[in-house]
C-alpha cells in the first residue's frame, strides 16, 4: 500500500523554480525563454506567494511544439513580467486560450509567477476538459487528448506535493487557498473523482492533511503508475 505523502503545510522560503536545468527533447534556448516568461526576476510581490511549480518536461515538449505557431508564441510572450504594467491581466493571451481551448498555453498559465494567472489557467484547463463530450475526433486525436490529460494530472499532483498548503497573511492567504482549491477541483474533474467538489466550495482546502493525502493517492491511482 502506498505510504501517505507528506504535503508541505507552511511556506518554507522556496527559491523560484528554474527551467534552465535541461530537458530531453527541448532546446536549451527554449527553456531559457520559458524561464524568462513564466518567472519574475523582479520579485514584484516580494515573496508573498510560493513560487510556481515548474512545468514538467512532457508539458514543455508540448509547449515547444505549440509555440511554433506565431499567434500562440505571441500570446505566450505576453505573460512575461515586462508586460505587467500595460496589461497585468494578459487579456489577449487568455482570450486566445479560451477561444481555442489551447491546452499547452493553459498549462503554461498554471505555472505563471502570479497566482491570479495560475487560477485563470486552471479554470481554462477545466473548460478544456468539460467540452470533451462534444469533441468529435479520430482515434489518434483522442489518444493525444488522453496523453494531455495524463500530463496535466501528473503536473497538478506535483504542484500539491511541492507547494505549501497554507501561507501567512490575509488577502494573500485567501488567494493561495483559492489557487490550491482550484488545483484540487481540476484534478477531480480530470480523474472523474470527487474529493474536493461540493456545495461548499471552501471545503476542499479546509480538509485534514490526511484527507488531502488520501486524495493525492487516489489521483496517483487514476494514473495507474
Amino acid at each position: 500500500m502506498m505510504a501517505l505523502l507528506m504535503l508541505p503545510l507552511l511556506s518554507c522560503g522556496q527559491e523560484r523554480a528554474s527551467y534552465q536545468v535541461g530537458c530531453d527533447g527541448v532546446p536549451g534556448s527554449f527553456l531559457i525563454h520559458v524561464d524568462d516568461v513564466l518567472n519574475d526576476s523582479t520579485d514584484l510581490f516580494q515573496g508573498a506567494y510560493p513560487p510556481a511549480t515548474p512545468l514538467t518536461c512532457e508539458l514543455l515538449v508540448m509547449l515547444e511544439e505549440e509555440l511554433k505557431d506565431d499567434s500562440a508564441r505571441y500570446c505566450f510572450d505576453l505573460l512575461a513580467r515586462e508586460h505587467w504594467m500595460t496589461d497585468p491581466h494578459a487579456r489577449v493571451t487568455h482570450a486566445y486560450i479560451e477561444r481555442h481551448h489551447n491546452f499547452p498555453l493553459a498549462m503554461a498559465a498554471t505555472a505563471h509567477w502570479n497566482e491570479d494567472h495560475r487560477i485563470r489557467g486552471l479554470r481554462e484547463l477545466q473548460e478544456y476538459r468539460r467540452i470533451r463530450p462534444m469533441v468529435c475526433a479520430t482515434k489518434e486525436h483522442y489518444a493525444r487528448l488522453e496523453t494531455q490529460d495524463h500530463a496535466a494530472v501528473r503536473y497538478l499532483i506535483t504542484v500539491l506535493e511541492t507547494t505549501p498548503i497554507f501561507i501567512s497573511g490575509s488577502e494573500n492567504a485567501t488567494i493561495h487557498q483559492t489557487y490550491l482549491r482550484t488545483v484540487m477541483e481540476t484534478l477531480d474533474l480530470f480523474t472523474g473523482q470527487q474529493h474536493m467538489i461540493g456545495q461548499d466550495r471552501l471545503v476542499g482546502i479546509h480538509r485534514s492533511e490526511e484527507a488531502i493525502q488520501q486524495a493525492v493517492i487516489d489521483w496517483h491511482g487514476w494514473l495507474d503508475e
